[in-house]
């Protein structure tokens, strides 16, 4: 069975194929005034890990291990506690080429760009190494390889110095600074992604002074960048962006929330090239937006909208729902009112099971929790009117016993929702011996609904 365990539940699946999500699970609560949380897997053992920033308590930067590959995480590892400032954003890359994750941050006060290298690809990490100590209020930091020699640069955002990236030198986490504008000030979001499809990374940001959402072209592949091209310059200040293809022409748009305006809002790239049309909004009714994320929560195929929002002692982790894949958006789906200003959400599968749950993070609560999505392969789970399958896990035959309905037809997927194996007719049992070893999903239709149920073949 290897690290999978098995529940044995029986779950009736409801064909509806919108987004649910399960009650909160705690991954950390304590003092610290957690600012972010991202996903991946730091220890090398397939699974997806979640790595905190903090501005005060027993850690600035800190991972929890995924314990059992299902979301049942450890106590802190705490990879940092320390550097004496407040830990703002934290972004994951393999900057020295050795296949694991390292850890970047930035020191605001210290004005440093700093990342930490894994050191055994199993979650143990250096002491802190520096890239920058000049960058004048650093807040923001990600990694993109600008220069298309094949590793991970660094691109900072800071209050006073601008915009800056720093060429990977050896490909083994040596950094050399390029300047790429000092005249932009307040970016607290950067992007590294190829806007105008010639191949390359360009540079997606914000800015106050005024409010603006810019991007700049990287316009000979190898790390020169042009002058800002202004997205949008109009309303409050952007708290947050990011970018995703969310009309599905392949292409990259850009979305946003507005602590001010209440407002989460995309803009379209209406020809590939960078040309962006006008705002449109998604939302503008969320009380203090924070943060932004995109991912395909309904499991159909689209891009659909998470974003946070909330004052000092409230908040709210909300969805919309992609309803054409052409980037109109549905109403606010409420997934948790149980965080008090929650500074980060994003979406990954921490339980292994196709889908894309949900982490949050709060500030004034001190809490990283996570929300299973109960959608698997675009079906709702609850559990009702229970279809026994047995045995389970097995490698060879399944059998079902269906009580009163009748089986018509049955399917296998992978874990990535991939169809493996179908049968039609009255089945009674499945064959899976011609399988892998692995985790699966069954579903089985019968003449009044369907279920879907995992399976593990041993």
């Amino acid at each position: 069975m290897g690290k999978y365990i098995f529940v044995a539940a029986f779950l009736l699946v409801v064909c509806t194929g919108r987004g649910q999500f399960g009650s909160q699970r705690i991954i950390y609560m304590d003092n610290g005034l957690v600012t972010s949380a991202l996903a991946a897997d730091l220890d090398g053992d397939g699974d997806l890990d979640v790595v905190s920033g903090s501005r005060t308590g027993s850690y600035n930067i800190a991972w929890f291990e995924n314990l059992d590959g299902l979301g049942n995480f450890g106590t802190e590892n705490i990879v940092e506690n320390n550097l004496f400032d407040e830990v703002y954003s934290i972004f994951l890359a393999d900057l020295d080429g050795d296949g694991d994750m390292d850890i970047l941050t930035t020191a605001f006060s210290l004005d440093k760009i700093i990342w930490y290298e894994n050191l055994d690809g199993q979650g143990n990490f250096s002491v802190q190494k520096i890239i920058s100590n000049t960058a004048d209020g650093a807040f923001t930091v990600v990694a993109g390889d600008l220069d298309g020699d094949g590793d991970m640069d660094v691109i900072s955002g800071s209050d006073f110095s601008g915009l800056a990236w720093y060429e990977n030198l050896d490909g083994q986490g040596d950094f050399f600074m390029h300047l790429i504008d000092n005249n932009v000030s307040g970016t607290r979001s950067v992007v590294a992604i190829d806007v105008d499809g010639d191949g390359d990374m360009d540079i997606v940001g914000n800015s106050t002074a005024p409010n603006k959402i810019y991007w700049i072209d990287n316009i000979d592949g190898h790390g020169t960048f042009g002058e800002p091209n202004s997205i949008y310059e109009m309303g409050q200040y952007v708290t947050n962006l990011i970018t995703a293809d969310v009309d599905g022409d392949g292409d990259t748009d850009v979305l946003t929330v507005s602590f001010g305006d209440n407002e989460v809002a995309w803009f379209e790239n209406l020809n590939g090239f960078g040309n962006f049309g006008p705002k449109k909004t998604i939302s503008n009714i969320l009380d203090k937006a924070l943060e932004v994320f995109a991912a395909d929560l309904d499991n159909d195929g689209d891009i659909d909208v998470l974003t946070s929002s909330g004052g000092t002692f409230d908040g709210e982790i909300v969805w919309f729902e992609n309803l054409d894949g052409t980037g109109s958006f549905g109403s606010k789906n409420v997934i948790s009112t149980e965080h008090q200003f929650p500074r980060s959400v994003i979406a990954a599968d921490i339980d292994n099971d196709g889908d894309m749950d949900v982490i949050a993070s709060s500030q004034n609560d001190d809490k990283i929790a996570w929300y299973e999505n109960l959608t698997i392969l675009g079906v709702e789970e609850s559990q009702i009117d229970p279809i026994k399958i047995y045995p389970n896990p097995t490698d060879g035959l399944l059998y079902i016993d269906a009580n009163t309905k009748s089986v018509i037809g049955t399917t296998v997927f992978d874990i990535l929702g991939k169809k493996v194996l179908q049968q039609t007719g009255n089945i009674q049992q499945v064959d899976i011996s011609t399988l892998e070893s692995g985790m699966y999903f069954l579903r089985i239709v019968t003449d009044r609904g369907e279920i879907v149920q995992k399976i593990i073949k041993e």
